[in-house]
């Protein structure tokens, strides 16, 4: 298990010291007419406002990617391959970004077998 620094923070079990966390009040006339009154959960959503990190120069060093309609199969294979492997989704999608670009630098530089493979999975080279 990693220590509790390089856990992302909604796997720590307390606060990272940079931190800050806020609670905000409920503005008069909430909930709005026709909507139920809050459940139990209020009282207990915690917010986290990270700073940027210092060696970024102001630019973000991570994002958080909201993935939709992603096929069932494949998203039970990717959870499983995942933590099967011990690694959180963020550190399993860059090991793939990663393999991603190996394969296509093997096919750019010839390799006509990596090629046809990522041709047949519609990933042939692209400019971005």
């Amino acid at each position: 298990m990693a220590d509790d620094e390089q856990r992302p923070p909604r796997e720590r079990d307390e606060p990272h010291e940079h931190d800050v966390l806020f609670t905000a009040p409920v503005p008069p006339g909430f909930p709005p007419p026709g909507f139920p009154p809050p459940g139990p959960h209020v009282g207990r959503v915690v917010y986290f406002k990270h700073e940027l990190d210092d060696a970024s120069d102001g630019e973000r060093t991570h994002e958080d990617l909201m993935l939709r309609k992603v096929p069932a199969p494949v998203a039970r294979r990717f959870r499983a391959a995942a933590g099967g492997r011990a690694l959180t989704h963020a550190q399993y999608l860059t090991a793939l970004v990663e393999l991603h670009e190996m394969l296509r630098a093997r096919a750019d530089g010839g390799d006509a077998a990596a090629a046809a493979d990522l041709q047949a999975l519609a990933l042939q080279s692209v400019t971005v």
